[in-house]
């Protein structure tokens, strides 16, 4: 598990933390919720590159800053066949892995396994074999800031059919297996919280 809790604002970030890094630039020990949001809110319309925000307990501090934002629960899935490839997207121009946000009632494993299915329109439903990291951004949606969190999963595709299906009305234009080699060119051309997650598959 990582030190630190990532906060993407596009390509600036917000980084939760319980070390000690007081005298730093850029930081906010948190004291209390209003002081929280202003803090967050003075970030989100400036051009600061991060914002580091301290607290003893950073589990405790995600619920926080949490109640800043309009909350959204997501899952996703990073998909790989028995011979190492793994499963991307191309949505609105840049490289992607499939995910979505969960339906009332239903558990973020499930979640994953639906929106891969659906978005990549695999013949048959991946299997999850393990957690694979937790990532967090904001987005602005009908005037409010929005902070989605999203669970992604390992999976393995153990079907016999590999043609992939991209769900059009979800502004997917394209679906490919990539070996893991091959992944400077999506790397190039994606979102830093996919990096994120990315860099675990380099690193494994």
């Amino acid at each position: 598990m990582e030190s630190n809790i990532k906060i993407y604002f596009d390509d600036r970030i917000v980084i939760l933390t319980d070390e000690n890094i007081r005298g730093r630039d850029n930081v906010h020990v948190y004291e209390n919720q209003k002081m929280l949001a202003r803090h967050l809110l003075c970030f989100a319309a400036s051009d600061d590159a991060f914002l580091y925000i301290v607290h003893s307990d950073r589990d405790e501090l995600l619920k926080h800053v949490a109640k800043c934002f309009k909350y959204v629960e997501a899952a996703g899935g990073l998909v790989a066949l028995p011979d190492g490839r793994i499963l991307l997207i191309k949505r609105l121009g840049k490289w992607d892995l499939p995910k979505g946000k969960a339906e009332k009632g239903e558990s973020l494993q499930e979640t994953a396994i639906r929106e891969v299915t659906e978005e990549c329109g695999l013949s048959v439903s991946p299997k999850i074999t393990s957690v694979l990291a937790h990532t967090y951004h904001t987005y602005h949606r009908a005037g409010a800031l929005v902070l989605k969190h999203t669970a992604w999963f390992t999976m393995r595709y153990d079907g016999e059919d590999v043609s992939l299906h991209p769900q059009l009305d979800e502004d997917i234009t394209e679906a490919v297996w990539l070996p893991v080699n091959q992944l400077d060119c999506v790397l190039q051309n994606t979102y830093k919280s996919i990096k994120q997650v990315l860099k675990r598959v380099e690193k494994s």
